[in-house]
Protein backbone atom coordinates (compact mmCIF):
# COMPACT_ATOMS: atom_id res chain seq x y z
CA UNK A 1 0.00 0.00 0.00
CA UNK A 2 2.74 2.44 0.76
CA UNK A 3 4.24 1.19 -2.19
CA UNK A 4 1.64 2.41 -4.68
CA UNK A 5 1.09 5.78 -2.70
CA UNK A 6 4.41 6.61 -3.37
CA UNK A 7 4.16 5.94 -7.03
CA UNK A 8 1.08 8.29 -7.01
CA UNK A 9 3.29 11.25 -5.66
CA UNK A 10 6.47 10.44 -7.99
CA UNK A 11 4.01 10.38 -10.99
CA UNK A 12 1.97 13.50 -10.01
CA UNK A 13 5.73 15.19 -9.24
CA UNK A 14 6.58 14.09 -12.85
CA UNK A 15 3.54 15.26 -14.53
CA UNK A 16 3.42 18.81 -13.00
CA UNK A 17 7.14 19.44 -13.71
CA UNK A 18 6.41 18.61 -17.13
CA UNK A 19 3.88 20.88 -17.27
CA UNK A 20 5.97 23.59 -16.09
CA UNK A 21 8.61 22.90 -18.65
CA UNK A 22 5.94 23.20 -20.98
CA UNK A 23 4.86 26.40 -20.51
CA UNK A 24 8.31 28.17 -20.32
CA UNK A 25 8.94 26.30 -23.32
CA UNK A 26 5.47 28.12 -24.41
CA UNK A 27 6.87 31.41 -23.08
CA UNK A 28 10.21 30.91 -24.46
CA UNK A 29 8.56 30.71 -28.35
CA UNK A 30 6.01 33.30 -28.05
CA UNK A 31 6.89 35.88 -30.12
CA UNK A 32 7.74 39.54 -28.88
CA UNK A 33 5.10 41.89 -29.98
CA UNK A 34 6.96 44.65 -32.45
CA UNK A 35 5.19 48.25 -31.06
CA UNK A 36 4.54 51.92 -33.07
CA UNK A 37 5.44 54.29 -30.56
CA UNK A 38 6.06 57.75 -29.76
CA UNK A 39 8.20 59.92 -27.17
CA UNK A 40 6.41 62.86 -25.56
CA UNK A 41 8.12 65.96 -25.07
CA UNK A 42 6.74 68.75 -23.02
CA UNK A 43 6.07 71.87 -25.00
CA UNK A 44 3.52 75.12 -25.91
CA UNK A 45 0.24 74.88 -26.46
CA UNK A 46 -2.76 76.96 -27.80
CA UNK A 47 -5.31 76.18 -25.37
CA UNK A 48 -8.43 76.36 -27.54
CA UNK A 49 -11.81 74.52 -27.24
CA UNK A 50 -14.81 74.03 -29.41
CA UNK A 51 -18.19 74.69 -27.55
CA UNK A 52 -21.45 75.08 -28.20
CA UNK A 53 -23.30 78.61 -27.53
CA UNK A 54 -26.12 80.91 -28.38
CA UNK A 55 -26.27 84.74 -29.41
CA UNK A 56 -28.75 86.84 -27.21
CA UNK A 57 -29.04 90.27 -27.44
CA UNK A 58 -27.44 93.02 -25.93
CA UNK A 59 -30.96 94.30 -23.63
CA UNK A 60 -34.40 92.58 -23.94
CA UNK A 61 -37.69 93.35 -22.06
CA UNK A 62 -41.13 92.49 -22.60
CA UNK A 63 -43.06 95.45 -22.53
CA UNK A 64 -46.34 95.47 -19.60
CA UNK A 65 -48.43 98.89 -18.56
CA UNK A 66 -47.93 99.08 -14.93
CA UNK A 67 -51.99 100.69 -15.06
CA UNK A 68 -54.94 99.07 -16.23
CA UNK A 69 -57.17 101.23 -18.68
CA UNK A 70 -58.16 101.43 -22.25
CA UNK A 71 -55.72 101.79 -25.34
CA UNK A 72 -56.24 105.51 -26.53
CA UNK A 73 -53.40 105.24 -29.05
CA UNK A 74 -50.51 102.61 -30.46
CA UNK A 75 -47.60 104.63 -31.67
CA UNK A 76 -45.23 102.37 -32.98
CA UNK A 77 -45.35 99.90 -35.67
CA UNK A 78 -43.97 96.10 -35.42
CA UNK A 79 -40.14 95.94 -36.29
CA UNK A 80 -39.61 99.61 -36.18
CA UNK A 81 -36.07 100.65 -34.48
CA UNK A 82 -36.91 103.47 -31.72
CA UNK A 83 -34.67 105.40 -29.79
CA UNK A 84 -34.90 105.50 -25.70
CA UNK A 85 -37.69 107.46 -24.74
CA UNK A 86 -40.46 107.20 -27.61
CA UNK A 87 -43.92 106.77 -26.96
CA UNK A 88 -45.01 103.19 -27.13
CA UNK A 89 -48.54 103.00 -26.25
CA UNK A 90 -50.84 105.19 -24.91
CA UNK A 91 -53.71 103.94 -22.35
CA UNK A 92 -56.81 106.12 -21.16
CA UNK A 93 -55.93 108.28 -18.05
CA UNK A 94 -59.21 110.81 -18.46
CA UNK A 95 -60.41 109.67 -15.10
CA UNK A 96 -56.88 110.13 -13.49
CA UNK A 97 -57.24 113.32 -15.03
CA UNK A 98 -60.28 114.49 -13.32
CA UNK A 99 -59.17 112.66 -10.25
CA UNK A 100 -55.98 115.11 -10.38
CA UNK A 101 -58.05 118.10 -11.23
CA UNK A 102 -60.22 117.16 -7.66
CA UNK A 103 -57.44 116.54 -5.65
CA UNK A 104 -55.89 120.12 -6.69
CA UNK A 105 -59.28 121.91 -5.68
CA UNK A 106 -58.66 119.70 -1.83
CA UNK A 107 -54.88 120.77 -2.03
CA UNK A 108 -55.82 124.11 -2.32
CA UNK A 109 -58.38 124.90 0.30
CA UNK A 110 -55.76 122.51 2.74
CA UNK A 111 -53.16 125.50 2.18
CA UNK A 112 -55.57 128.05 2.65
CA UNK A 113 -56.88 126.29 6.00
CA UNK A 114 -52.89 125.85 7.08
CA UNK A 115 -52.24 129.24 6.33
CA UNK A 116 -55.53 130.65 8.44
CA UNK A 117 -54.61 128.04 11.83
CA UNK A 118 -51.06 129.11 11.18
CA UNK A 119 -52.01 132.82 12.03
CA UNK A 120 -54.61 131.88 14.81
CA UNK A 121 -51.72 129.53 16.13
CA UNK A 122 -49.59 132.54 16.18
CA UNK A 123 -51.50 134.66 17.82
CA UNK A 124 -52.60 131.78 20.42
CA UNK A 125 -55.88 131.71 19.14
CA UNK A 126 -56.08 128.10 18.69
CA UNK A 127 -53.65 125.25 20.16
CA UNK A 128 -50.25 123.47 18.68
CA UNK A 129 -52.62 120.42 17.85
CA UNK A 130 -55.44 122.34 16.37
CA UNK A 131 -52.62 123.56 13.94
CA UNK A 132 -50.69 120.51 13.23
CA UNK A 133 -54.16 119.13 12.03
CA UNK A 134 -54.12 121.57 9.10
CA UNK A 135 -50.19 120.86 8.16
CA UNK A 136 -51.31 117.15 8.30
CA UNK A 137 -54.16 117.79 5.88
CA UNK A 138 -52.09 119.74 3.73
CA UNK A 139 -49.40 117.46 3.47
CA UNK A 140 -51.97 114.29 2.89
CA UNK A 141 -53.69 116.09 -0.07
CA UNK A 142 -49.91 116.72 -1.58
CA UNK A 143 -48.88 113.24 -1.23
CA UNK A 144 -52.11 112.28 -3.02
CA UNK A 145 -51.46 114.47 -5.96
CA UNK A 146 -48.01 113.17 -6.48
CA UNK A 147 -49.13 109.52 -6.39
CA UNK A 148 -51.82 110.43 -8.95
CA UNK A 149 -49.02 112.37 -11.22
CA UNK A 150 -46.81 109.13 -11.31
CA UNK A 151 -49.96 107.14 -12.17
CA UNK A 152 -51.12 109.34 -15.21
CA UNK A 153 -47.34 109.53 -16.17
CA UNK A 154 -47.48 105.61 -16.57
CA UNK A 155 -50.43 106.12 -18.93
CA UNK A 156 -47.54 106.70 -21.33
CA UNK A 157 -45.41 103.53 -22.05
CA UNK A 158 -42.11 104.50 -23.59
CA UNK A 159 -39.26 102.48 -25.26
CA UNK A 160 -36.43 101.83 -21.65
CA UNK A 161 -33.78 101.78 -24.47
CA UNK A 162 -32.68 102.73 -27.82
CA UNK A 163 -33.65 98.86 -30.03
CA UNK A 164 -35.61 97.17 -31.97
CA UNK A 165 -39.83 96.36 -31.37
CA UNK A 166 -41.33 92.95 -31.89
CA UNK A 167 -44.69 91.62 -32.76
CA UNK A 168 -47.71 93.56 -31.12
CA UNK A 169 -50.26 92.10 -29.25
CA UNK A 170 -52.68 94.46 -28.87
CA UNK A 171 -55.03 97.05 -30.30
CA UNK A 172 -56.35 100.24 -29.84
CA UNK A 173 -59.56 100.44 -27.94
CA UNK A 174 -58.10 96.77 -25.90
CA UNK A 175 -58.56 97.01 -21.94
CA UNK A 176 -55.38 95.90 -20.63
CA UNK A 177 -54.07 94.98 -17.21
CA UNK A 178 -50.54 94.64 -15.44
CA UNK A 179 -50.69 91.00 -16.96
CA UNK A 180 -50.98 92.15 -20.42
CA UNK A 181 -48.15 91.66 -22.71
CA UNK A 182 -48.06 94.46 -25.29
CA UNK A 183 -44.87 94.08 -26.90
CA UNK A 184 -40.66 93.30 -26.64
CA UNK A 185 -38.12 95.80 -27.64
CA UNK A 186 -34.42 94.07 -28.38
CA UNK A 187 -31.05 95.99 -28.53
CA UNK A 188 -29.45 94.06 -30.91
CA UNK A 189 -26.54 96.16 -31.57
CA UNK A 190 -23.92 95.03 -29.94
CA UNK A 191 -24.81 91.48 -29.20
CA UNK A 192 -23.81 88.98 -26.87
CA UNK A 193 -22.21 85.67 -26.90
CA UNK A 194 -23.25 83.37 -23.60
CA UNK A 195 -21.61 79.72 -23.88
CA UNK A 196 -20.45 77.23 -20.77
CA UNK A 197 -17.07 75.73 -20.02
CA UNK A 198 -16.40 72.45 -18.21
CA UNK A 199 -15.04 72.91 -14.61
CA UNK A 200 -11.63 71.85 -15.63
CA UNK A 201 -11.23 74.91 -17.60
CA UNK A 202 -13.18 77.45 -15.48
CA UNK A 203 -9.74 78.62 -13.97
CA UNK A 204 -8.19 79.61 -17.23
CA UNK A 205 -11.24 82.19 -18.13
CA UNK A 206 -10.16 85.17 -18.50
CA UNK A 207 -11.73 88.98 -19.13
CA UNK A 208 -10.48 90.07 -22.99
CA UNK A 209 -9.72 86.29 -24.42
CA UNK A 210 -11.27 86.39 -27.75
CA UNK A 211 -13.44 83.82 -29.29
CA UNK A 212 -14.18 82.55 -33.33
CA UNK A 213 -17.43 81.43 -33.99
CA UNK A 214 -19.73 80.51 -36.78
CA UNK A 215 -23.80 80.43 -37.25
CA UNK A 216 -25.38 77.70 -38.26
CA UNK A 217 -25.37 77.21 -42.04
CA UNK A 218 -22.81 80.73 -42.68
CA UNK A 219 -19.58 79.87 -43.34
CA UNK A 220 -18.77 83.41 -42.42
CA UNK A 221 -16.48 83.34 -38.85
CA UNK A 222 -17.24 86.33 -36.37
CA UNK A 223 -14.83 87.85 -33.15
CA UNK A 224 -15.91 88.33 -29.97
CA UNK A 225 -13.83 89.21 -26.63
CA UNK A 226 -15.14 87.66 -23.10
CA UNK A 227 -15.85 90.72 -20.99
CA UNK A 228 -17.87 89.02 -18.31
CA UNK A 229 -18.75 85.12 -16.58
CA UNK A 230 -20.33 83.72 -13.49
CA UNK A 231 -18.50 83.48 -10.38
CA UNK A 232 -19.36 80.14 -9.28
CA UNK A 233 -19.86 76.59 -11.25
CA UNK A 234 -23.32 75.45 -11.57
CA UNK A 235 -23.29 72.31 -9.25
CA UNK A 236 -26.18 70.34 -11.35
CA UNK A 237 -23.72 70.62 -15.18
CA UNK A 238 -20.42 70.97 -13.82
CA UNK A 239 -19.93 74.34 -15.98
CA UNK A 240 -19.60 78.02 -15.88
CA UNK A 241 -21.16 80.16 -17.95
CA UNK A 242 -19.14 83.23 -19.73
CA UNK A 243 -20.83 86.00 -21.71
CA UNK A 244 -18.50 87.55 -24.98
CA UNK A 245 -19.34 90.81 -26.76
CA UNK A 246 -19.14 91.60 -30.23
CA UNK A 247 -20.68 95.12 -32.47
CA UNK A 248 -23.18 93.63 -34.53
CA UNK A 249 -22.92 93.37 -38.12
CA UNK A 250 -25.69 92.82 -39.13
CA UNK A 251 -25.99 88.89 -39.80
CA UNK A 252 -26.72 88.12 -36.58
CA UNK A 253 -29.88 86.95 -34.83
CA UNK A 254 -31.01 86.73 -31.18
CA UNK A 255 -31.44 83.28 -30.39
CA UNK A 256 -29.51 82.32 -32.83
CA UNK A 257 -27.17 78.81 -32.23
CA UNK A 258 -23.33 79.16 -32.89
CA UNK A 259 -20.13 77.39 -32.88
CA UNK A 260 -17.03 78.26 -30.73
CA UNK A 261 -13.70 78.22 -30.98
CA UNK A 262 -11.99 79.77 -27.74
CA UNK A 263 -9.04 80.66 -27.36
CA UNK A 264 -8.06 80.59 -23.74
CA UNK A 265 -4.26 81.48 -23.84
CA UNK A 266 -1.30 78.52 -23.80
CA UNK A 267 -0.52 76.19 -22.09
CA UNK A 268 3.08 75.72 -21.18
CA UNK A 269 5.05 71.77 -20.42
CA UNK A 270 1.96 69.87 -22.34
CA UNK A 271 2.31 66.33 -23.05
CA UNK A 272 0.15 65.72 -26.59
CA UNK A 273 0.01 62.16 -27.68
CA UNK A 274 -2.23 61.34 -30.63
CA UNK A 275 -5.84 60.40 -30.02
CA UNK A 276 -5.10 56.82 -30.94
CA UNK A 277 -3.18 56.45 -28.08
CA UNK A 278 -6.19 57.28 -25.82
CA UNK A 279 -7.79 54.02 -24.12
CA UNK A 280 -11.53 55.02 -22.49
CA UNK A 281 -12.49 52.76 -19.42
CA UNK A 282 -14.63 52.60 -16.71
CA UNK A 283 -13.46 55.79 -14.69
CA UNK A 284 -11.89 57.81 -17.38
CA UNK A 285 -8.80 57.70 -19.81
CA UNK A 286 -5.53 55.25 -19.90
CA UNK A 287 -2.10 55.02 -22.07
CA UNK A 288 0.23 52.28 -22.00
CA UNK A 289 4.06 52.92 -21.79
CA UNK A 290 7.10 51.39 -22.57
CA UNK A 291 9.20 51.34 -20.28
CA UNK A 292 12.49 49.29 -19.69
CA UNK A 293 11.36 47.08 -22.51
CA UNK A 294 7.89 46.48 -20.42
CA UNK A 295 4.32 47.98 -21.03
CA UNK A 296 2.85 49.89 -17.88
CA UNK A 297 -0.52 51.26 -17.81
CA UNK A 298 -0.82 55.14 -16.87
CA UNK A 299 -4.71 56.28 -16.27
CA UNK A 300 -4.58 59.89 -17.38
CA UNK A 301 -7.05 62.56 -17.58
CA UNK A 302 -7.75 64.85 -21.25
CA UNK A 303 -7.00 68.21 -21.24
CA UNK A 304 -7.02 70.28 -24.40
CA UNK A 305 -7.27 68.99 -27.85
CA UNK A 306 -6.33 69.57 -31.70
CA UNK A 307 -7.77 67.74 -34.93
CA UNK A 308 -5.06 64.89 -34.43
CA UNK A 309 -3.83 65.19 -30.64
CA UNK A 310 -4.51 65.94 -27.22
CA UNK A 311 -3.39 66.66 -24.03
CA UNK A 312 -2.20 64.06 -21.47
CA UNK A 313 -2.56 64.75 -17.43
CA UNK A 314 -0.62 62.07 -15.38
CA UNK A 315 1.96 59.71 -13.82
CA UNK A 316 4.06 60.66 -16.85
CA UNK A 317 7.89 62.43 -17.52
CA UNK A 318 9.28 63.67 -20.93
CA UNK A 319 10.85 60.90 -22.50
CA UNK A 320 8.59 58.27 -22.36
CA UNK A 321 7.39 55.99 -25.00
CA UNK A 322 3.77 56.08 -25.47
CA UNK A 323 2.00 53.03 -27.63
CA UNK A 324 -0.16 54.16 -30.76
CA UNK A 325 -0.31 50.42 -32.26
CA UNK A 326 -1.41 47.42 -30.86
CA UNK A 327 -3.06 48.62 -27.99
CA UNK A 328 -5.32 45.00 -28.06
CA UNK A 329 -2.26 42.72 -28.51
CA UNK A 330 -0.25 44.09 -24.83
CA UNK A 331 -1.20 43.62 -21.39
CA UNK A 332 0.71 45.67 -19.04
CA UNK A 333 3.86 43.63 -18.04
CA UNK A 334 4.48 42.19 -21.61
CA UNK A 335 7.76 42.45 -23.34
CA UNK A 336 7.52 44.31 -26.62
CA UNK A 337 10.18 45.78 -29.36
CA UNK A 338 9.68 49.59 -30.33
CA UNK A 339 9.68 51.62 -33.32
CA UNK A 340 9.43 55.04 -33.20
CA UNK A 341 6.36 55.93 -35.25
CA UNK A 342 7.70 58.44 -38.55
CA UNK A 343 11.11 56.07 -38.42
Amino acid sequence: MTLKITSIVALTLLLTACGEEKEDLKAQKAPVVTVDVVEIKAGEVLRSIAIPGSVIPNEQVDIYSEVSGRIQRIAFKEGQSVAKGTILIQVDSDILKAQKAQLMVEQELAQKDEARKKSLYQSKGISLQDYEVAQSALADSKAKLDLLNVQISKATIRAPFSGKIGLRHVSEGAFISSSTLITSIVQENPVKIEFSVPEKYARNVKIGQVIQFKTDGDSKSYTGKVYAFEPRIDEGTRMMTVRASLPNPGGLIAGSFVSINYDMGKEENAFMVPTESIIPILKGQKVFVVRNGLVEEVPVEIGIRTPDKVQVIGNLKEGDQVLISGLLAVRPGAPVKTKLAGK
